[in-house]
């Protein structure tokens, strides 16, 4: 994308003559995009990163059990596996073609349950969940939520702290058009004080550089000085893993989703998707993304008839520089679209000539 390409050639121009730009407020436009605050965002340089964090974080033992979905991507649920070693359980919502309700995860939810993990939009159906009502699911069992907003966040709105999610993140390479390592990690506020993270980072010791970094004072201490409480802030739980360039790239992408409007982009990505679906739905595909326009977000995900042809129109299109994907999993998938809000219903034509002349 145009603006972050600037913005990260400006930032190197500035470093080769020697000067060091100003940071930008990269944390306020992430704050300002999910309608929370600065102090409960974080940087995470992969969203793999966040659940290997939050599993850290919880702590698991024998008994206790993680729940996710069979359409999980696996970062999703690869994370969780080694929680077995301790006697716990990773438990799956199984979906019945494609769809799975808030009823599904009730059904599964427990006491015994510490984490409830999702993908806010699953990666292989396009079905996107109700946030505030699997947050009040999990909480009703004293678990907590983790939200991979990676195929959601810059499709659609999401205003973090009124759905509940307690962890939300996302990699800002997909959706919000920006190649760079940056990525956040939210957290409900109730929570920033009451968990520690298990990766400790001494610059997150505030105290420690009151009147300037302890290691210049002739009676530092290397034990007594840091010794001290983290931040008071989500950004305790950062580990160090993202660069300026990242930030500054991040920055611009976001700033420039912000000015459109995450409601613009929201009504645009729903036509689109939805314009996709009744058309190779005509073609008579099998769509297994839900209809309904509150329950997708910009993916789009449908089956020819036979996985082959499934295959064989991904590559078709590809010479004609029609960029779609070939997923499944949970028994579910096939050819996957993603319609953004700077696509034309003249390019999903393009691609709609070009599968009805496969299915021929």
């Amino acid at each position: 994308m145009l603006p972050v390409w600037n913005a990260v050639k400006e930032y190197w121009e500035s470093r080769l003559k020697g000067v060091r730009p100003e940071p930008p407020k990269a944390k306020a436009e992430a704050a300002k995009m999910l309608n929370a605050k600065e102090s409960q965002i974080a940087w995470v340089s992969r969203v793999v990163q966040s659940f290997n964090m939050i599993r850290d974080i919880v702590g698991f033992k024998s008994g206790d059990n993680v729940v996710v979905t069979d359409l999980g991507y696996p970062s999703n649920v690869h994370t969780w596996l080694s929680i077995r070693a301790k006697g716990a359980e990773v438990k799956r919502v199984k979906n019945n073609n494609g769809n799975i309700e808030t009823a599904d995860f009730e059904k599964v939810v427990n006491d015994h349950t510490k984490v409830v993990s999702i993908s806010h939009t699953e990666w292989a159906s396009g079905i996107t969940y109700d946030l505030k009502s699997l947050a009040d699911v999990a909480h009703d069992h004293a678990a907590l939520l983790a939200v991979d907003a990676y195929q959601s966040l810059g499709a659609v709105k999401i205003d973090a702290p009124r759905t509940g999610v307690d962890f939300l993140f996302s990699g800002a390479t997909k959706w919000l058009c920006c190649d760079t390592g940056a990525g956040i990690f939210y957290v409900r506020e109730e929570l920033i004080d009451s968990i520690e993270p298990a990766y400790r980072f001494y610059d997150h010791v505030e105290e420690a550089f009151k009147g300037g970094a302890a290691w210049g004072r002739e009676d530092h201490d290397n034990i007594r000085d840091w010794d001290k409480p983290l931040v008071k802030d989500a950004s305790k739980f950062e580990q160090g893993t993202v660069t300026e360039t990242d930030i500054v790239g991040f920055h611009a992408a976001v700033s420039y989703f912000n000015g459109l409007g995450l409601e613009n982009i929201e009504r645009r990505v729903e036509k689109l998707s939805g314009y996709l679906i009744d058309e190779v739905r005509d073609l008579g595909c099998r769509v297994n993304t839900p209809l309904e326009p509150e329950r997708r977000a910009g993916l789009v995900t449908y089956h020819t008839g036979r996985h082959e042809l499934n295959k064989k129109s991904v590559e078709e299109f590809g010479k004609e520089n029609i960029v779609v994907s070939l997923r499944y999993t949970g028994g579910v998938g096939g050819v996957r679209a993603a319609t953004h809000f700077f696509n034309t219903e003249g390019e999903i034509d393009k691609l709609l000539e070009a599968q009805k002349s496969l299915l021929k």
